[in-house]
């Protein structure tokens, strides 16, 4: 049993020392105190599907229950989903934005360090009008872009549909399913590779290229470099279960939210609900090189978990939004990871990291959609 009492005291009640450890146990300045550093570019990549979201607000179930659909769900769609797509595209609300969460993340990532291309992007995309509005928007916020084009497939798509305070999402990967292991050897894409210091893997994209993700993984252990895991969706853990297993001894940051972690122990047969217990089984699970793993749980307003070495667990305190202020919940788990990472590449102490995930997050919550155009300038005075 774990001695939460001690553990896990909320940061105003914790005496915080002027040094602090890092995410991996280094020891760094807090904050206040931590001059950043000036990023290379391209220190991060991201690997995910690159889809157009086609948002729509309603106000009743009747679409919901039409398609089978479930709030605050994200599914791959099938054979009943395909009029959906249409139907969207026909209804006067809707609105285009590039999307994929692992791109929505790097946007918001991009959105805080406000130097662009520090950071660069591969997934597949069909030689089409929307390939090239994603493209346009990625590039206007500063991600540089590197898209397998797939011509025998159009772009992929994400419906959207917000109902007051959710979302439900229905992702029809299109080209984004058809990337292949072998576009990273084109010279370029190596020069990229090469380059970077940090690795964003979503779970979606495990799905995709398992090849590239194992690739990709054995060249962080094998170079000192930080691998991070985003678990992505409860569907993923439950249909990539091998797959997962055998990534994750390279992992060494895993990022879920409390139902993504429930279905992690549900598929590993560990017989409990207990958070806490299935953060720290995750935390211990074999590891391949002899960086420590960091295990992050979000769960909505209730405090961000971090698990890390020797049993030791950390809370962030998530404020709570005003209930008018909020716009839409699409977006905000990515967002939060966009903020984290664009604070973790600057090795800034984790709970600067955390916050400015966590303020990023109470911003997209404000926009419908990851509209970062509608965004004021990044000012880290608001953290």
């Amino acid at each position: 049993m774990l001695n939460r009492s001690r553990q896990l005291l909320p940061l105003t009640q914790r005496s915080v020392p002027l040094w602090r450890r890092s995410a991996f146990g280094k020891r760094t300045l807090s904050s206040k105190n931590c001059k950043k550093m000036e990023l290379p570019e391209g220190i991060l990549i991201g690997f995910g599907n690159p889809l157009l979201d086609i948002t729509t607000v309603i106000e009743d179930s009747m679409l919901l229950e039409k398609y089978g659909l479930e709030e605050n769900a994200a599914i791959i769609a099938d054979e009943k989903h395909e009029s959906l797509f249409e139907e969207l595209d026909n209804m006067d609300n809707a609105q285009y934005s590039a999307g994929g969460a692992c791109q929505n993340s790097l946007r918001v990532f991009q959105w805080i360090v406000q130097t662009p291309y520090r950071c660069a992007f591969f997934g597949a995309v069909g030689k089409d009008k929307f390939a090239e509005r994603i493209a346009k928007r990625a590039k206007a916020d500063g991600v540089e872009t590197h898209y397998q084009v797939k011509e025998e497939m159009p772009t992929g798509t994400c419906a959207v549909i917000v109902s007051g305070q959710n979302r439900s999402l229905v992702a029809n990967l299109g080209a984004a399913a058809l990337f292949t292991e072998d576009w990273m050897d084109e010279e370029e894409n190596c020069c990229v590779v090469d380059r970077a210091s940090y690795f964003y893997i979503t779970g979606f994209f495990l799905a995709v290229s398992p090849n590239t993700v194992f690739r990709m993984a054995k060249l962080c252990s094998e170079t000192n470099r930080t691998l991070i895991l985003n678990l992505s969706a409860v569907f993923v853990l439950q249909m990539q279960k091998e797959q997962l297993d055998g990534i994750m001894p390279y992992v060494d940051i895993v990022i879920g939210n409390k139902e993504e972690v429930l279905a992690f122990s549900d598929t590993h047969l560990w017989n409990t609900k207990d958070i806490f217990a299935i953060g720290k089984k995750m935390q211990n699970l074999p590891k391949e090189n002899g960086r420590p793993r960091m295990v992050m749980i979000t769960d909505a307003y209730c405090p961000v978990l971090c698990f890390q070495e020797n049993d030791k667990i950390l809370e962030y305190p998530v404020p709570k939004v005003e209930k008018h202020m909020i716009v839409d919940t699409n977006g905000c788990g990515d967002a939060f990871v966009g903020g984290f990472l664009s604070q973790l590449v600057q090795r800034m102490p984790l709970d600067y990291c955390i916050r400015t995930g966590i303020f990023a997050s109470r911003q997209i919550i404000g926009v419908l959609g990851v509209t970062l155009e509608k965004l004021p300038k990044f000012n880290e005075k608001c953290i």
